[in-house]
């Protein structure tokens, strides 16, 4: 099984799947920021200008919430239809967000 790791989450703890490791990356290269108090707290996400309306039980949760956030603001900024946006793969959803996101 899993080692336990010293410290906060590591991608290798087993704690989140490959592909929230790499949205969660991508998240924090956003300016994203993922913290949980206590086990029993959950987990929240924030950004300089937003945060987690409640805390999600698990990381995995609190990075797919971030992702959703990521998405809704992406969509606006770039007037991206919501139906448009659930077909796309999670290469495309990042790339777009690291374009609306970035400032740049």
């Amino acid at each position: 099984m899993f080692k336990k790791s010293k410290g906060g989450s590591t991608f290798k703890s087993g704690k989140v799947s490959s592909g929230a490791a790499e949205r969660k990356e991508l998240l924090q290269e956003m300016g994203y920021t993922f913290d949980s108090v206590t086990k029993k707290s959950g987990w929240s996400w924030s950004t300089p200008t937003a945060g987690s309306e409640r805390n999600q039980p698990t990381e995995g949760d609190a990075i797919a919430d971030a992702w959703r956030d990521a998405g809704e603001r992406t969509q606006a900024a770039m007037n991206i239809p919501a139906d448009t946006w659930e077909r796309m793969s999670d290469r495309e959803q990042s790339e777009l967000i690291q374009e609306a996101l970035s400032g740049g």
